[in-house]
């Protein structure tokens, strides 16, 4: 499983074309105009003819291994990313031990208001900006929070930069940190970008056309985001829980704003406040038969299996696209591509 949303990305796209401040009326948070990570100064993805490096963001896989790979690159050796399966496996390390939890599940729109209407003092939470970048977002919403982990200088500085932003600021700030990004797109081949920027633009027709249709019906009434693709089916997401300035946090990159779960007591278990939630989130995709994971952030403890990742992460990173590319142009050019492709 993927971070795949074509919804989001959609309702990405008609925050970028509606360029407004976020309000009352949306928990969704809205990105600025421009700052889609491969669109154009209007807010449109960028076309085939753009010149210089790739600056979208590409899907990244759920797998544990190519997480721990992320926060290393990025200069955070110190930790490792777990499976949790079973659920109560969870339990296997003390709450203290535990930096923070990823869930990663086919997207749902909160069904109650968020009681958070500030930005909290001394939490690091950032919105998402750009479509495919939730797994960044979701691991940055943790390691942020937590003091006691060195980052690395790059993330030290990025961190110590950006806490008196706002959450929209921070994740412009994170969209545009070219060493984040080109870590999380080390694994995209040449077709995964293309399909990103095919997917994208495909998204923002898409999203222009429903919005145009809506206006051209009546007038336009002020209403959430979520309920203009309610009868969609939502792709997955990544959805970040961790204990930060003595509370528990739900950090969803796609909200205005983090909810808060609870407050944290003198020998309180941040875990135990989040477990009912997790515990519910888990029985409803496993009966209506929905993929899902659950990540954990853990103090590296295997480094016995670091090589074995290195060499699994080498593997993954190999690029395919040019020897594929070159052996269709020769199919094509003799003729017997529909044969190839079956």
């Amino acid at each position: 499983m993927s971070c795949a949303n074509d919804n989001l990305t959609a309702k990405l796209a008609i925050e970028r074309s509606d360029n407004h401040k976020p309000d009352a009326s949306s928990s969704v948070a809205p990105s600025s105009a421009g700052d889609a990570a491969t669109g154009t100064e209007d807010g449109t993805p960028a076309g085939d003819d753009q010149v210089g490096p790739w600056t979208g963001w590409a899907e990244v896989e759920n797998d544990p291994v190519i997480f721990t790979t992320l926060l290393r690159e990025w200069g955070v050796p110190g930790i490792q990313v777990n499976e949790v399966v079973p659920l109560d496996s969870i339990f296997e390390y003390t709450p203290e031990e535990v930096f923070g939890l990823i869930f990663l599940s086919r997207w749902v729109a909160a069904e109650t208001e968020n009681e958070i209407k500030e930005d909290p003092q001394g939490v690091w939470f950032a919105n998402q900006t750009s479509a495919f970048s939730c797994a960044t977002v979701a691991l940055m919403n943790i390691v942020n929070n937590h003091g006691g982990i060195d980052l690395g200088r790059s993330l030290n500085d990025f961190r110590t930069n950006t806490m008196n932003m706002t959450p929209k600021e921070r994740g412009v700030a994170l969209d545009a940190f070219d060493h984040v990004r080109e870590v999380h797109n080390s694994f995209a081949t040449v077709f995964d970008k293309m399909n990103v920027d095919l997917r994208l633009k495909q998204d923002f027709a898409a999203a222009e056309k429903k919005k145009k249709a809506a206006q051209a019906k009546r007038p336009r009434k002020k209403r959430k985001r979520e309920e203009e693709f309610e009868d969609e089916e939502n792709g997955f997401h990544f959805v970040a829980y961790v204990p930060a300035s003595g509370s528990v946090w739900r950090m969803d990159g796609m909200e205005v704003l983090p909810r808060k779960l609870g407050t944290l007591s003198e020998g309180d278990s941040w875990i135990a406040m989040v477990l009912p939630e997790l515990q519910a989130k888990w029985e409803s995709a496993s009966t209506n038969d929905l993929e899902f994971s659950l990540l954990s952030l853990t103090a590296l403890k295997d480094t016995l299996g670091l090589e074995a990742d290195r060499e699994k992460m080498e593997r993954a990173r190999e690029d395919w696209g040019p020897f594929i590319a070159e052996v269709v142009r020769i199919h094509a050019e003799k003729g017997n591509l529909k044969e190839l492709l079956g």
